[in-house]
């Protein structure tokens, strides 16, 4: 990192930090923030390949550091742009190790699918689904394929996701769904609530019974989000990115715009924690409404 750290991002222009996520052009070796790069889906000087050009510490524009003056050299705040880390390289280099498996390689086929900023029926692209989805470009990648395509003449609402269903409604508040998180959140908290507000001989009488209610429902609820839960999310990204479009003061196919969407849809650890204290609260008082402390 330190021989990148305040080096210029050649698509945002801003200047890298010790917490900046950074990957390097495999040919001429220019580090970009993972977000550009993988939005651009390729390198910002790619041009500059054929002449033979490489990185040595600045871009080519950029004006040498013994030049700069002394206004110049003051602290500055520069804007940064974080990037949560998915676990996977980027997209672009992705796609290149695919390509290098052989001819007719699945992954390869799919990750150009992904690049296709053609204006599907369900009025968005599938590189616009991509970049709001910001992150598990390979799994989301796959399930909008899934819903998009009628190859057999049916519509199809089902892709499993483990995390959608165990981590509900932790998972929608993170991934921004907040309307699904609400409806999961309900969906988990009534049976509790059910039998908080059972009376106590009721209960005793029919103790098995309730307590098979209750894991019968949480069952339900969490095949329920794993079958259908990119489903809701795919409706979602759709939805809000049509929003982000008409709003949008620019072109709908560049770089920007892209980047802006991704910025938009990225996940936020901040509302998975809402989603689990909502819960948590949510529990403490159905106990307290049992334990007649309401």
């Amino acid at each position: 990192m330190t021989r990148f750290e305040n080096k210029l991002c050649p698509v945002c222009r801003t200047r890298f930090n010790e917490k900046a996520d950074i990957v390097c052009c495999p040919v001429c070796g220019t580090p970009h923030h993972r977000a550009c790069y993988s939005i651009r889906n390729k390198c910002a000087l790619e041009e500059l390949h054929e002449s033979g050009w490489s990185w040595q510490g600045q871009l080519p524009d950029e004006q040498p550091e013994n030049a700069k003056t002394s206004s110049e050299t003051a602290d500055v705040i520069e804007p940064e742009i974080t990037v949560e880390k998915d676990g996977g390289m980027p997209f672009e280099e992705e796609q290149h190790m695919f390509e290098q498996m052989g001819e007719g390689n699945p992954f390869a086929e799919m990750f150009t699918e992904l690049r296709d900023k053609e204006i599907g029926e369900d009025g968005v692209s599938m590189h616009e689904l991509v970049a709001y989805s910001a992150t598990s470009i390979f799994h989301y990648g796959r399930a909008f394929n899934v819903f998009r395509s009628r190859a057999d003449g049916k519509k199809h609402r089902v892709f499993f996701n483990f995390c959608s269903g165990i981590m509900a409604p932790m998972f929608q508040f993170y991934r921004r769904m907040n309307i699904f998180g609400v409806v999961a959140l309900l969906l988990k908290l009534l049976p509790i609530f059910v039998v908080a507000l059972t009376p106590e001989a009721t209960l005793q009488a029919n103790l098995m019974a309730f307590q098979g209610f209750v894991q019968f429902a949480n069952v339900a609820v969490m095949l329920l989000f794993c079958l259908f839960g990119d489903y809701f999310y795919y409706r979602h990204c759709v939805k809000q990115i049509v929003k982000f479009r008409a709003g949008y003061d620019g072109d709908t196919k560049s770089d920007d715009y892209y980047l802006s969407l991704y910025e938009c849809g990225k996940p936020t650890f901040f509302g998975g924690a809402v989603g689990a204290l909502a819960m948590m609260f949510g529990v403490a008082i159905s106990y307290m409404l049992s334990a007649g402390a309401v």
